[in-house]
């Protein structure tokens, strides 16, 4: 399980983020392991405060990937820039507390 509501699955469907392998009579989605493994990857990226534009970057360049080893170097990159961002968040909210504080002692 993804852990996301069936609106956020059709959201994403929507955007062309991921697509389902059928859909029944009732309108019931069915998802197949690639739909899986980029709905996975969009909870991530969309977990780390990527948009949509640039969630649907990732999932399109994973589809172009050649191999295994390509998508996972797609990927890594990813995982760099998560990191990367996390960092600065990270830097900005002590900034941010040490600014409180100070306004604190004036």
């Amino acid at each position: 399980a993804l852990g996301v509501r069936p609106s956020a699955l059709r959201f994403w469907e929507q955007q062309g983020l991921i697509t389902p392998d059928r859909v029944t009579s009732q309108r019931a989605r069915r998802y197949g392991p690639a739909a899986i493994g980029a709905a996975r990857v969009v909870v991530a990226l969309r977990g780390a405060g990527y948009g949509v534009p640039a969630v649907r970057e990732a999932v399109a360049a994973l589809d172009r990937a050649e191999g295994r080893g390509e998508a996972r170097r797609l990927l890594r990159a990813r995982l760099r820039s998560v990191a990367a961002r996390s960092v600065a968040l990270l830097k900005a909210g002590a900034d941010l507390a040490a600014v409180i504080e100070e306004t604190a002692q004036v």
